[in-house]
């Protein structure tokens, strides 16, 4: 099992950064320029035991007018006027979109962040612990299901696969993924994964 004092001391570390995500949003390697009109986010991978293996969650966007929709995800959203970091953003978000207790959740570390242009976000990603088990309650009018990943699957190279989806405006494009669950994940939630493997699997 993986060593989460380990994993934070890794954390600290340098990271991989571009690098790993670009192995799973390939499309993104001529995205240099980053607006300042851009708006800012936060996401976080909660790790959590169900026995004696970690999970983490990922939800699934209902089917709606936007950049992102039906698609699988980390839980988190935009920065609020009340949050005063975004690490606060995402532990709010969370709380709201899953349902967890933030106050039984341990940071323990920061991943790099990533540029989203389709929605024009920047968005922050932490990585944190939950000190028991979690009850996760749905919030119905974002999430259309709450997906638990054992941690391990992580680690089974044939989880990347190459596949075709439909952006914005009907186009099609061709990008690698992560097949969790029977699910397709992809865009800026592989890249952020990507990264956290390639830091947990030196661990």
């Amino acid at each position: 099992m993986i060593s989460i004092d380990l994993l934070k001391e890794k954390l600290k570390q340098p990271l991989p950064g571009m690098e790993a995500h670009l192995k799973m949003t390939p499309y993104r390697a001529l995205t240099k320029i980053i607006p300042e009109n851009r708006r800012e986010g936060a996401v976080l991978l909660l790790l959590y035991k169900k026995g004696d293996e970690y999970f983490f969650p990922l939800t699934l966007r209902h089917d709606y007018k936007g950049a992102h929709a039906n698609q699988i995800s980390f839980p988190g959203g935009k920065i609020e006027n009340e949050d005063k970091t975004k690490l606060d953003t995402a532990l709010r978000e969370t709380k709201e979109e899953i349902g967890v207790d933030i106050e039984h959740i341990e940071l323990i570390g920061e991943l790099t962040q990533i540029y989203i242009p389709p929605s024009n976000f920047m968005v922050s990603a932490f990585a944190g612990v939950y000190q028991g088990k979690p009850t996760f309650v749905k919030e119905e009018k974002e999430v259309k299901e709450i997906i638990e990943v054992p941690l391990k699957s992580l680690f089974n190279k044939e989880i990347v696969k190459e596949t075709e989806v439909l952006i914005q405006g009907g186009m099609k494009l061709k990008t690698p993924y992560l097949e969790l669950e029977n699910q397709v994940v992809w865009g800026a939630t592989a890249a952020i994964l990507a990264e956290f493997i390639e830091v947990a699997d030196s661990v």
